[in-house]
């Protein structure tokens, strides 16, 4: 699996984090109130924002197309770096 993660275009979306799981793309804004809290979204093939999904959709989706455990771990915390809304 190919994964990328992105800040600089999420923002440009409103969002904290974009990532490419081989040929999905997410976002996940992460929210200062209530701490610890976050959106996550689907996006369409051309990275623009299409529905907002569950925090165990996203998991999901992140469970399945990873090749390991350490890469969904990687990813995972990763998105925790991106800026707060």
């Amino acid at each position: 699996m190919t994964y990328m993660l992105d800040y600089v275009s999420a923002e440009s979306e409103g969002c904290s984090s974009k990532i490419v799981l081989d040929d999905r793309i997410f976002y996940v804004k992460l929210l200062t109130s209530p701490v610890g809290s976050a959106k996550y979204f689907s996006a369409n093939q051309d990275g623009h924002l299409q529905k907002e999904i569950s925090k165990s959709e996203f998991e999901l989706w992140v469970n399945i197309l990873a090749d390991n455990d350490s890469d969904v771990k990687d990813i995972l915390e990763k998105i925790t770096q991106g800026k707060k809304y």
